[in-house]
């Protein structure tokens, strides 16, 4: 009888291949990358502490907030040619001597780049691209090249054969970025004349929130101070993901992935 009123046992707010997928990716990142990086290399927040930055769509900020992020992450910036695109009829030059011209289709559903990896060129540089109007947008330009940068690392330092753009969104989390990509993910868009909402990166809004309750959990930070840096919903989903993984923690990293199953 008294079972009737029994605690409900919290739901894991993704579904369970996707779960273990993650689980999986966030211990090879560990082990490739090291424990140190996620276990003592402070996140950045979207402060003015963190990026002591004018943001007034410049390259100057740019390249600025380019430096904050190889330092993050690791990287030689000496080694990297950043540009800046535009989504409307460009012509983007690479230091292999080539140009590709760029037009978005207006009544596609797709939605435009917000930066572009090329690899290395023949001067040995990284080419990674930025389209322009994330240059007045701090937490999505910040976002965007995290993203990028993780490409680097992955293809290159660690030299993985392809390219996962999953797992590329994952590597921002262990480098503790992961705050901006998340609340990029999914973002909603109301003024006086627009609703509606804006998308970033490939992981989705859910499977955020549950990286970022990995990334505590392996950090043993139970209800972080900056999960107040997260968006309403992102912080939301964090927290259904943190219930789940404390209330299972027999499951959490423990279980097989099935490759059979795409997350």
């Amino acid at each position: 009888m008294f079972g009737l009123f029994s605690k409900k046992q919290p739901e894991c707010p993704i579904d369970n291949n996707t779960r273990l997928w993650m689980e999986q990716a966030f211990v090879w990142l560990v082990q490739e990358f090291g424990q140190n990086n996620l276990l003592t290399k402070p996140m950045l927040f979207p402060t003015t502490e963190h990026f002591p930055i004018l943001y007034n769509g410049t390259k100057e900020s740019f390249i600025q907030t380019a430096h904050i992020i190889a330092r993050q992450m690791e990287i030689d910036l000496q080694k990297i040619n950043l540009d800046i695109f535009n989504e409307s009829v460009q012509e983007l030059k690479s230091d292999y001597g080539f140009s590709m011209f760029t037009q978005p289709d207006e009544s596609s559903e797709v939605p435009l780049t917000a930066g572009l990896y090329f690899g290395k060129n023949e001067s040995g540089k990284f080419d990674v691209f930025i389209e322009k109007n994330n240059l007045s947008d701090p937490e999505k330009l910040v976002a965007t090249i995290a993203h990028e940068f993780a490409h680097i690392k992955l293809l290159d330092e660690k030299q993985v054969p392809f390219n996962d753009e999953s797992l590329t969104d994952l590597t921002t989390v262990l480098f503790g970025i992961g705050i901006f990509n998340a609340n990029c993910a999914f973002r909603e868009i109301k003024n006086f004349s627009v609703r509606g909402h804006s998308t970033l990166g490939y992981l989705k809004q859910r499977e955020w929130g549950y990286a970022l309750a990995l990334y505590a959990y392996f950090r043993q930070e139970n209800n972080p101070g900056w999960i107040n840096h997260l968006t309403p919903n992102i912080r939301s989903d964090f927290k259904k993901s943190t219930a789940f993984i404390y209330a299972n923690p027999d499951k959490i990293f423990r279980e097989q992935y099935n490759p059979g199953k795409q997350p």
